[in-house]
């Protein structure tokens, strides 16, 4: 009998366990929303590290908000960290924020509904990370002196026409080129571009609105992509590069 009962207890942690986890932190993913190299020990930079939180309900979400809430381990508890507001635009049954993490220790990563109900958690250990990349030397005053400009087209060869500090959804349909300049070779294969807009009654621009991708030649000492805004506000574009070091920080306006 007491065989029984073990047999039957494994089974049940087992099955608890392949079904528990909905939450993930992952270094990038697919078109579908699915978590890529998801692990819960990361090793990041003195800079910070930025990595997706996904969410997968398994089903389609009801919910037209989500929370997402971090809390950190200090003086033996887990205490409030930082917080956001997700707007779940449907239908979908994963959602992605794109989280940039600073600081190292234990963390737990969780989900809220607008019930106030935790939905799926995480524990998280951020490390240091040890050692030297071949271009880990490559922070942010690597790119004093880079310029953004916001145009509405770019010519064959790279030259920007229209030089622009604010986009129209009417007269634009809320598209506009962006374009960075160095004066010294870009040094990274890809840049993640941020895109934040800042809320109602903000002093900050603490709305996230998505990340981008693009995949860029490290030789090159410019690169432009172009992006379409939805929704009139005011807005900030942090580009970072494939060692999640800022590139470079820009403003823009959308109006109707």
């Amino acid at each position: 009998m007491k065989k029984y009962y073990l047999v039957l207890f494994v089974i049940l942690i087992s099955a608890a366990a392949g079904f528990s986890q909905s939450i993930y932190v992952a270094e990038s993913v697919t078109e579908n929303g699915e978590a890529i190299g998801a692990k819960n020990v990361w090793d990041i930079d003195p800079w910070g590290r930025s990595l997706y939180i996904v969410y997968d309900n398994d089903g389609p979400i009801n919910d037209d908000i989500l929370y997402l809430f971090i809390d950190k381990f200090i003086d033996g508890k887990f205490q409030p960290f930082d917080s956001k507001v997700i707007e779940v635009k449907k239908p979908v049954s994963r959602i992605k924020y794109d989280y940039k993490f600073k600081g190292t220790g234990k963390f737990k990563v969780y989900i809220v509904n607008e019930k106030e109900e935790t939905l799926s958690s995480l524990l998280l250990t951020l490390r240091t990370k040890t050692g030297e990349s071949s271009k880990a030397e490559k922070s942010d005053n690597y790119y004093d002196g880079i310029s953004m400009i916001f145009c509405e087209k770019v010519l064959v060869g790279g030259t920007p026409l229209g030089i622009v500090r604010s986009v129209s959804l009417s007269r634009n349909s809320g598209s506009v080129y962006i374009k960075i300049s160095h004066y010294a070779p870009l040094n990274t294969n890809t840049i993640l571009v941020d895109v934040w807009r800042k809320g109602n009654n903000s002093y900050d621009y603490d709305e996230y609105v998505e990340s981008k991708k693009y995949k860029v030649d490290p030789t090159w000492r410019d690169t432009f992509f172009k992006y379409k805004f939805y929704k009139q506000g005011r807005y900030k574009i942090i580009i970072y590069n494939e060692y999640d070091a800022i590139i470079k920080t820009g403003y823009i306006t959308v109006t109707n």
